[in-house]
């Protein structure tokens, strides 16, 4: 892929951005960025958060207007172009962040905007056959009469993507589609990308997965600091050299050393679970985790996990035994969110967008919403004070934001996130509930948070580590619970953490 040298159409494009520039309160998030989209094939967008990939995505898509620059499809120079423009020259874009209505049904969802009628009124019946047409692309089981409200996080995933092929679309935008689906969905998807370029559409592809990347793309584009900083074709790069031009060192070693472990017994736990359970359906879950610990909680998707976190962090009724490292006489489960947080428990939840964050909020105060008594004398807050420890947290986890009062919703999702883990830490926890906390988050910021997590461990805080990603839970993780039809069905430690074994024991039990 040649960068734009003259005025002539790049021969064989399906649409071109050329010289985009884009700017929000000051700050360039583009910088005369060139893109060519050749037709029939899958182009890899890599960069770290903040380089910009998402907003020339937006800008392809007609959300974001550009400052500068020029947009062709097919040749043709376009003008006044927008989100119905974009629609017309069959761009569809899935962003990182869902954007379902949960009151209504899959079917409703995945053709909001695009009912077809009869007579006028929408015709239910052809809304359903569509929606399962796009259901049946991605070879989905899902009921297109499901609520939205009640699916799992990964099959909510599973609707947005389809939402995005109801369209028939000659490039589709995948900003992140894999990060909350199970293996075997990935696994679909990757199916229907080789399909949709083997039908000469094109598709542009973001993930922070490598292995993604090299499965299924066909070229790179590299982004850092809003400028294209050079393309490769797969068969002439390799991870090492991509991660190298995203941050611009070479990563020798993504995980940090992991110590070596005392011998611990009972009445050292920092969090003790016995016959725990979730609703009716989560346990019995007998647990310990000790101060100082990751303790790895893994498994098939949909099996129990975030909602064991959820329980313990008092959003999910729960009941059994529960000791409190802020109260060892405590035996009950909490009843709110507020009384974990005051017994020193902190959940990064699943959802960032639905749950971790307030978007229309300043980062300063998404920071601090979790521990606000800290910054309270007399029953009035301080706002300085909120300032002060904000602006420590978004220095500390290298939050790429214009300034500690910018909005929350204008940061990319990477940096979103890292406003949720800066949250949690405000609170000073003694115990840390994660939640897949690096899902949209870049290579070399995924390590400066595996650092942080083992500081923290370091410093005697016991954590609790869920991912779907096995490489996170074998290169970070001290002990691993394996969960299975929503109970723990094996406990691995040492030598014997490692992915086939994980995965040997999650399959067995739901075999």
């Amino acid at each position: 892929m040649p960068d734009i040298q003259s005025d002539a159409p790049e021969p064989g494009a399906a649409v071109e951005l050329r010289g985009i520039r884009k700017s929000f309160g000051g700050v360039h998030a583009l910088r005369e960025v060139d893109l060519v989209i050749p037709r029939a094939t899958v182009i890899g967008l890599v960069g770290e958060n903040g380089a910009g990939k998402s907003t020339l995505l937006k800008v392809l898509s007609g959300t974001y207007t550009a400052d500068a620059g020029t947009i062709l499809v097919d040749g043709q120079v376009q003008a006044g172009y927008g989100p119905a423009e974009a629609r017309a020259a069959g761009i569809s874009m899935v962003t990182q962040e869902l954007s379902l209505f949960p009151h209504l049904t899959v079917a409703d969802n995945i053709v909001v905007g695009r009912e077809p009628t009869r007579c006028g009124l929408v015709a239910a019946s052809r809304v359903r056959r569509r929606a399962q047409a796009a259901l049946d692309q991605l070879q989905s089981p899902l009921s297109v009469d499901a609520m939205v409200r009640d699916l799992p996080f990964a099959d909510r995933q599973t609707v947005e993507i389809a939402k995005a092929l109801v369209d028939d679309p000659r490039v589709l935008v995948l900003d992140e589609p894999t990060s909350g689906l199970r293996e075997s969905e990935v696994d679909r998807l990757m199916d229907v990308i080789r399909r949709l370029r083997d039908e000469g559409r094109s598709v542009i592809f973001i993930t922070h997965r490598m292995s993604e990347f090299f499965t299924v793309c066909d070229s790179f584009v590299v982004m850092k600091d809003g400028v294209s900083v050079g393309t490769r074709l797969v068969g002439e790069t390799n991870p090492d050299e991509l991660v190298s031009m995203m941050v611009g060192r070479q990563l020798e070693s993504l995980f940090p050393l992991k110590p070596a472990v005392a011998a611990r017994g009972p009445g050292q736990e920092q969090l003790a679970l016995t016959g725990f359970r979730v609703g009716r359906s989560v346990g019995p879950v007998d647990l310990s985790l000790f101060p100082g610990e990751i303790l790895g909680i893994a498994g098939l998707a949909g099996n129990g996990q975030n909602e064991l976190l959820e329980g313990i962090a008092g959003l999910r009724r729960a009941s059994g035994v529960m000791t409190s490292p802020a109260d060892a006489r405590r035996q009950r489960p909490f009843a709110n969110p507020g009384r974990a947080v005051r017994a020193g428990y902190a959940l990064v939840p699943e959802d960032r967008k639905g749950q971790g964050v307030v978007l229309s909020f300043p980062v300063y105060k998404n920071v601090t919403l979790a521990g606000l008594r800290q910054f309270a004398r007399a029953g009035v807050l301080s706002r300085r004070r909120e300032f002060a420890q904000a602006t420590t947290y978004i220095d500390q986890l290298k939050i790429h934001t214009p300034s500690a009062t910018a909005i929350t919703g204008g940061l990319s999702g990477g940096n979103q996130q890292k406003v949720v883990l800066a949250k949690a830490l405000n609170t000073r926890p003694t115990v840390l509930l994660l939640s897949d906390p690096t899902r949209g988050i870049d290579v070399g910021t995924k390590q400066e948070i595996y650092a942080l997590v083992r500081r923290l461990a370091g410093e005697g805080v016991g954590i609790l580590f869920l991912s779907t990603d096995l490489t996170e839970i074998v290169g970070l993780c001290d002990r691993v619970l394996v969960m299975s039809r929503r109970r723990i069905v094996a406990e691995l430690a040492g030598a014997a953490i490692t992915e086939e074994s994980i995965t040997r024991a999650a399959f067995e039990e739901d075999l």
